[in-house]
């Protein structure tokens, strides 16, 4: 069974929208999604202070231009995304969280019920109760989330991923990897479903072809 690793922070919008695809693509090419959440905000601590204060452009035109962009991406996939007042922040408490939610046996429902309650609901996901109920929403145990949110091995393990990603040539999110091969962004995801290669005689249709065969 091929692997995608997968490396994200829960403040990136982008992340958001590359998680809905690849979760399906995924399901798809009979893969397993490896989750990695990093910290941006740390990794930009060192690499790029000024952009810790946002994930946009510093230039006026581009950054409008992204923030359109993600509104298209969002309405092409069925989504509600809002950069709400406190974005970005630092994503190290719902990353570890995840990492919890996943030794729990719940990380990728649980993934996508805190992207959600943040982007769509405005919630504040660094908040340990709104952590231990998105973990009940999607069938945890309050008790055993509660009292494993408190293991700082998760934290370091934020760190490491950070880490990891910069050493194998990576500089932000989403970052996906198979093999060594990187692709960078949420518009990458059919590139990694094309590298995967197809588990069916179905044949791989490229975006735009589809009228083709």
């Amino acid at each position: 069974m091929s692997q995608i690793d997968f490396y994200f922070d829960f403040s990136c919008p982008w992340s958001y929208l590359a998680l809905v695809r690849l979760r399906d693509v995924a399901d798809r090419n009979a893969a397993t999604i490896e989750f990695k959440p990093v910290s941006v905000h740390h990794i930009l601590a060192t690499e790029a202070p000024d952009r810790q204060a946002t994930r946009l452009s510093l230039n006026p035109a581009k950054a409008a231009w992204e923030r359109r962009d993600l509104a298209l991406w969002a309405k092409f996939w069925g989504l509600r995304l809002e950069l709400h007042h406190n974005w970005p922040f630092d994503a190290s408490a719902p990353g570890a969280a995840m990492l919890l939610a996943r030794q729990l046996g719940g990380g990728l429902p649980f993934a996508l019920e805190l992207f959600a309650a943040h982007f769509a609901g405005g919630r504040n996901i660094c908040d340990s109760g709104v952590l231990e109920e998105a973990a009940v929403n999607v069938g945890l145990d309050r008790a055993k989330f509660g009292a494993g949110l408190q293991n700082a091995l998760w934290l370091e393990q934020i760190a490491a991923n950070s880490g990891e990603l910069i050493r194998r040539g990576g500089f932000g999110t989403p970052s996906m990897f198979v093999g060594d091969e990187l692709f960078f962004g949420n518009d990458r995801v059919p590139l990694v479903e094309w590298t995967l290669g197809p588990v069916s005689d179905a044949e791989f249709v490229i975006p735009g072809q589809h009228g083709k065969i």
